[in-house]
This record gives structure tokens, C-alpha cells and sequence, in this order.
């Protein structure tokens, strides 16, 4: 049973690494990434492990919430110094900061809200 688990695990982080993941629902995946695409191509992967970083900070809780939220509002500010790529990361550093106390404490440590 446990190997079949870990299988499962693995096939699960197969199929996130082809899809671009940031945040918790399809709605704001989907909206980060058409805006990320659209305007931002050059950034793209990059924002991408900025939000796995922070997702996985949400999942293990070994930063406080604030110090997450940080994080990924410095990584997406980096990649991005100035024009419309600098406005996306600064929208998406707000809606983090708006969303993020609502998530926080229903997020477990299998990465499902609950």
C-alpha cells in the first residue's frame, strides 16, 4: 500500500510540473497564468517557482504567515524591476497579501484546504 502512495505522489508532482501552478483554486491558477503568459512571458518560470516556494512555506508553517507572503512578494519584485511585468507582481503580491489570512489556517500538510 505505501509504494502504491508514493507512486501516486510522484504521478501527482509529474502533473503539476506540466500545468503552471500558483495558488489554490483553478480560478486564480488559471487567472495568474494567462496574465503571466500575456504579458510577462519572459517570466515565466521563474514566477512559478516563486509561487511553489510559497505554497510549500503555506504547507509546512515553518515561517509565520507574514514572513511567507514576504518572501514571495520579494521574489516576483525581483523578477520584474519596473513596466507592466512590475504592475502584475505587484497585483499579485496584493491579492496574496488580501487572501493569504483567509488560506493560512486551512491549509494542512498535504497542501489541501480544508
Amino acid at each position: 500500500m505505501q509504494v502504491f502512495l508514493v507512486f501516486l505522489i510522484f504521478l501527482n508532482l509529474n502533473f503539476v510540473d506540466s500545468r503552471y501552478f500558483c495558488g489554490l483554486d483553478g480560478i486564480t491558477n488559471n487567472w495568474m497564468e494567462i496574465q503571466t503568459k500575456l504579458d510577462c512571458p519572459s517570466i515565466l518560470t521563474h514566477h512559478q517557482e516563486c509561487c511553489k516556494t510559497h505554497g510549500w512555506c503555506y504547507v509546512h508553517k515553518k515561517k509565520t504567515l507574514e514572513n511567507c507572503d514576504a518572501e514571495y512578494c520579494l521574489c516576483v519584485a525581483k523578477l520584474a524591476p519596473d513596466g507592466v511585468c512590475k504592475t502584475q507582481s505587484d497585483n499579485f503580491c496584493n491579492n496574496v497579501k488580501m487572501m493569504g489570512h483567509m488560506m493560512w489556517p486551512i491549509i494542512n500538510e498535504n497542501g489541501m484546504a480544508v
